[in-house]
């Protein structure tokens, strides 16, 4: 099957390379490489067109193109427009500053073929702690091993409401072109921006076939922790933080499911600006301003009891 792999690119001079290797590496090749340029103020580009220029015939007959945009938007603005620019059956989204596998191109294929697959989770090993994320046993409920290392997902709409489940880390999915041809990456919001994308895009699949969905172990995905990632920035004012897009989407949905994974996603973003906002004040502010949400976590607690029973 024909492999297109997706690279937003702003600002990752320091990582690119080990990218852009990590394709050239791999025992099938990709079909096209779409490489998007968010504008980098650093020498990111510069580090891309050196390495092509000193590896193209590494790429053999993979179609490599470079879009470089005039304007920033961020990663899910990129990621829309290197979409629009594919042909291939397959595609997936490579951050950066992330790696490939030798073999992930060629395991992906073969599954995508051999089990008439329709969506593919990777789980991950993040670096440089090869931490392997997610853990299988707390998930076993959901899983039903295809072969080695491949699991088909049993009720997905639930397994990725589960705090064990990781989709949309590291852009850590692989799934038919034709299924994302409906939608777009909110390029408006850099928080949670991913999984809010794959669960429109599983969504729009169970909405019309059974579909196969499968997790992919083996730690076929390498994710560097770098420094400036968004997990790690600070903010002065609870405001800064913006508002997840699953959390304003689906707010006022009745389905459980949506409830489900905007519980889970306002738990995580509660979490994640008491961690990392500067004071008490701001952080006593901040549970005050979104103090309406507070009635659907309880909502969403009780619906996790039940489904957890």
């Amino acid at each position: 099957m024909t492999h297109a792999v997706i690279i937003p690119l702003f600002n990752k001079a320091a990582y690119i390379t080990q990218t852009l290797t990590s394709l050239i590496r791999q025992s099938k090749l990709p079909d096209e490489l779409i490489i998007v340029d968010d504008l980098s103020t650093d020498n990111s580009l510069s580090v891309v067109y050196d390495f092509l220029r000193d590896h193209i015939s590494a790429f053999g007959h993979c179609r490599i193109q470079v879009i470089r945009l005039t304007e920033n938007k961020g990663p899910g603005n990129a990621r829309n427009i290197g979409f629009a620019a594919i042909h291939s059956e397959l595609v997936s989204f490579l951050d950066a500053d992330d790696e490939y596998h030798p073999d992930l191109l060629s395991v992906a294929a073969r599954a995508f073929e051999m089990h008439q697959l329709d969506f593919m989770v990777l789980n991950i090993a993040f670096m440089p702690g090869n931490e392997i994320c997610p853990k299988l046993k707390p998930l076993k409920r959901y899983l039903e091993p295809l072969e080695t290392d491949l699991y088909l997902i049993k009720h997905p709409l639930l397994a990725v409401s589960d705090p064990h489940f990781i989709m949309g880390v590291g852009s850590n999915v692989i799934t038919r072109s034709k299924w994302i041809a409906a939608n777009r990456y909110d390029s408006e919001v850099q928080l949670n921006e991913g999984i809010d994308f794959w669960y429109r895009v599983l969504k729009g699949i169970l909405s019309k076939v059974p579909g196969k969905i499968v997790l992919q172990a083996g730690a076929y995905l390498y994710v560097n922790e770098v420094p400036e990632s968004l997990s790690r920035k600070k903010y002065s004012h609870f405001k800064q933080i913006e508002l997840p897009p699953v959390i304003a989407r689906y707010r006022n949905s009745k389905d459980k499911h949506d409830q489900l994974l905007m519980g889970m996603i306002g738990e995580r973003w509660y979490k994640y600006a008491l961690q990392n906002l500067p004071s008490n004040s701001q952080k006593i502010r901040f549970l005050w301003h979104y103090r309406h949400f507070w009635a659907k976590y309880l909502s969403y607690l009780f619906i996790k009891s039940l489904n957890l029973e």
